[in-house]
């Protein structure tokens, strides 16, 4: 997890004939995060502090509904994050005033603004404040094209969820702004509280950058059984502890027997498989971001010996642990 700032703020662009969705969308992954966060009572969490904020007061939008948006700031505090969300129509009109003055102020904040985060075709307005040369970015793909005319410096991506480079974050559009905030949320608080804010927002598929496949720590989780979800929830809090059947069944508040038979039915694996599933993501973790030694991630993830480790990590992966260093590197 990333060093926590005690306060992340987040704007996010209103802009007319906006996509409410990829507003609301987002916006409500963050509040659910502070909530979870605040429930916590951990002071190593901070929390998200959201504005709304356009070059007009008026907002009209797709839905028709009376929006109102705060000024452009003149200044935004260091670090905040800014988010440039979707506009409506086969193409975008970049040479309105209300866009035009957007983009100016864009260029101005670079020194101010810790992450560029866009969703569907709001890419098009960072590439137009000129700050997407060289950058790797996507977008809706029927924007493409756009994009690319925008800014031919560009590194547009098709088929791509959302891509990442240095400080700009991009998305396809609509629910993959989502996706994108659920990330955001895990590199911030971590993959706990932003598997709790999909759990809540049920959204049990979440998807990462590079491809639209399941995350670890939400896999097996499409259920409504409450005992279930507790004993998956302790597991994820500390997947290296040295969970027994009896310890897991006391959360659950049954028996070990009927633990048993509830998990396999609920999530189609064993309480060991789930176990292994997640001690083998946190080996991903500090494969990627620590220097520790093989023989260091298999005790910190709890595996009993690195041989164990290794054995169940080719299961699932054709390349050994430390192949897996070298090219998340």
């Amino acid at each position: 997890m990333m060093a926590i700032q005690s306060t992340i703020h987040v704007y996010f662009l209103m802009l007319p004939n906006s996509v409410l969705l990829d507003t609301i969308g987002p916006a409500e992954a963050f509040e659910y995060a502070n909530r979870f966060c605040a429930e916590a009572e951990s002071e190593e969490v901070g929390k998200f502090e959201l504005h709304f904020i356009g070059p007009e007061a008026k907002v009209p939008n797709t839905l028709g509904l009376n929006i109102q948006a705060d000024p452009l700031p003149n200044h935004l505090p260091k670090n905040s994050w800014v988010i440039s969300t979707g506009l409506a129509g086969e193409r975008i009109d970049l040479t309105t005033p209300a866009i035009k003055k957007t983009i100016r102020w864009l260029a101005g904040q670079a020194g101010s603004i810790g992450r560029y985060i866009s969703i569907c075709a709001g890419t098009l307005l960072f590439a137009k404040a000129g700050l997407l040369a060289g950058k790797e970015c996507t977008t809706h793909h029927m924007h493409l094209e756009e994009l690319q005319e925008a800014e031919p410096a560009a590194k547009v991506l098709a088929n791509r969820l959302f891509a990442i480079d240095g400080d700009f974050y991009s998305s396809a559009g609509v629910t993959a702004g989502i996706d994108l905030a659920l990330y955001l949320i895990q590199q911030e608080f971590g993959a706990h509280y932003a598997s709790q804010v999909a759990r809540h927002m049920v959204l049990f598929s979440r998807r990462g950058p590079n491809d639209p496949s399941q995350s670890p720590w939400l896999e097996n989780r499409n259920h409504f059984h409450q005992s279930v979800h507790r004993v998956q929830d302790a597991i994820q809090v500390d997947p290296a502890r040295d969970w027994s059947l009896e310890s897991l069944a006391e959360i659950a508040h049954c028996s070990s027997r009927h633990l048993v038979r509830l998990f396999k039915e609920s999530t189609g694996i064993t309480t060991r498989e789930y176990i292994h599933k997640l001690r083998l993501a946190l080996a991903m973790q500090f494969l990627q971001s620590s220097a520790l030694s093989i023989e260091e991630v298999a005790e910190r993830c709890g595996f009993d010996d690195p041989r164990q480790f290794r054995r169940l990590w080719a299961r699932k992966h054709p390349a050994p642990p430390s192949h897996y260093r070298r090219s998340a590197s």
